[in-house]
Order: C-alpha cells, then structure tokens, then sequence
C-alpha cells in the first residue's frame, strides 16, 4: 500500500484522477460479481426439494421448448441411448437405434458394435438388414480413406455375416429368401431403391404388395405408407394414393387408410327461391 501511495503522490493530476476512476470501477465490479454470486446462491438453494442434500448437484430445469429443439439433437440421443444399452441390452431395437445415431454421426466402428450385438439377438431381422447394407455399402465408399488398422477390423468383424457379398449382393439374396414377407419385402425394396435408383418403380412394386404375402396388418402396411410418403422411394404421389386406395379394401376400419369425406354441401338459405318449379300465373276472374 505504502508503494502505491508513493506512486500516486509522483503521478500527475490527470494521471491520478484516471487510476482512481479505474480503482472505484474495479470496486464496483467485484461488488456486483459478489452480488450475482449471492443471489445465484440463494436461487439454487430455493430450487433444492425438501431432505435434498447441500452437496448435491444441480440437476437442469427440463423445460419443453428447449428439449424439443435441442442445438446437438445427435449428442442428445447418445445421452438417452447409454441408458438402454445398459439395461435393454437383449433388446434388438436398443440396438438398431444405437446404429441410426452413428451411422449419421458416421461413426464406422460403433456402427459395427450395433450391428453385431444386433446380430447376435435377431440375425434375420428386416430392420437390421437395412443396417447391414447401409454399413457395407458405406464401408465400400470409404474404403481408400480408412487406416489400415480400422479397415482389417471392420473386415474381420463383419466378414461371417456378410460372407463377403456387396451391398448389392446381399440385398438380393435376402429379397429372395425373404419374397413371401411384407415387412422383409419393404426393407429390401428400400434398399433396392437406396442402391440403385433406377429401379424405382421396381422396388415401389416390391413394397406395396398385398397379394401372397403374410404379414397384411395394420401395422405393417402402416410402415410401407410412411415409406412411400417419407421419400424412401422416390417422389411418387400417385402411387401413394394407389396404395392407400388398396389397402383400404383390405384395412376397411384402418383410419391410415381411410379416403377423406366428401367436401360437405353448401347449405341452402330458405329465404332464396331456387325452386325450378315454373310459376303459375294467376287467372283473371
């Protein structure tokens, strides 16, 4: 202290007047921090539920809006997925959602984890399918620009489920052994279309086949509509409404289905005379 009153007494007097205006606005900071400290304090100590322990730690306020429209909806999901993978681990879904997460993430080596423990729950799932050919055809994209330590993993790994068929390959053998089940006839026409896009309306045909096929529920033919109205084909509206109009003859009471009610008659004001009726001129007595 007793260097700085030395200081300030050798300082010119606008050179002071300047260092003790800087001093009351330094004060005047930490007042403030002081203060939004203390209430920021005693605003967590207010949110604090009734036996809730001093030290716990502060848990973020679930407002809708903003988990609805998170910034990082991927990281997000990671967040809800390591919950299930842990205690739904036998479930297959569990891990084809874990699959959907990275593959968009373009995570190759957690996209194979999902697709293995899959593998090992339910190795001729519909939906799984689509993952493989995905990964494969993914991996092939990326081949010349992976390290040769995660390219002889990646082979390894997926070689006694792909059995080193392509993408292609695959999707057509599982299209044959598989050519009597709606829901195998829908992922493997959205493959066909995901690979080649010139056969569109081969693969449309694929998946909205109501005729010798199992699997014509609700529930099933649901899926293809969203489908075919997702874009997973292609845009086809046309055949969309063919579809629905099908499907309803054999779904009669499926709401999906139904054809939109007939746009309602307009209502006749009384007051108005439409009648056609001719009018009768009065006779003269």
């Amino acid at each position: 202290d007793d260097a700085c009153l030395s200081v300030a007494e050798n300082l010119a007097p606008s050179e002071l007047k300047k260092l003790r205006n800087k001093q009351r606005k330094a004060r005047r900071k930490a007042e403030l921090e002081r203060q939004e400290k203390a209430e920021k304090a005693e605003k967590q100590q207010q949110r604090k539920a009734p036996g809730e322990e001093p030290d716990a730690p502060h848990q973020d306020e679930l407002i809708p809006d903003k988990l609805a429209r998170a910034e990082d909806p991927l990281d997000q999901a990671i967040k809800f997925l390591k919950p299930l993978q842990d205690l739904a681990s036998k479930n297959i879904e569990t891990h084809l959602m874990a699959f959907e997460i990275y593959y968009r993430k373009g995570k190759l080596l957690l996209m194979l984890q999902s697709i293995k423990r899959a593998y090992r729950l339910e190795p001729g799932n519909s939906d799984l399918h689509t993952c493989l050919v995905r990964f494969v055809e993914l991996v092939s994209a990326k081949l010349d620009t992976l390290d040769a330590p995660v390219t002889d993993v990646i082979k390894q790994a997926i070689e006694p489920i792909t059995l080193g068929r392509s993408a292609k390959q695959m999707n057509e053998d599982f299209l044959k052994m598989n050519g009597n089940s709606l829901p195998a006839l829908l992922q493997g026409a959205r493959m066909m279309y995901f690979l080649e896009k010139n056969r569109q309306e081969e693969a449309i045909q694929l998946a909205t086949k109501l005729q010798d096929v199992t699997g014509i529920n609700i529930k099933n033919c649901s899926r293809v509509l969203q489908a075919l109205q997702a874009g997973d084909f292609g845009s086809c509206p046309q055949r969309i409404e063919e579809y629905k109009e099908s499907s309803h003859k054999l779904l009669k009471y499926a709401e999906v289905f139904r054809p939109p009610p007939p746009p309602l008659q307009q209502e006749i004001d009384p007051s108005e005379n439409t009648s056609l009726e001719i009018p009768v001129p009065e006779l003269s007595h």
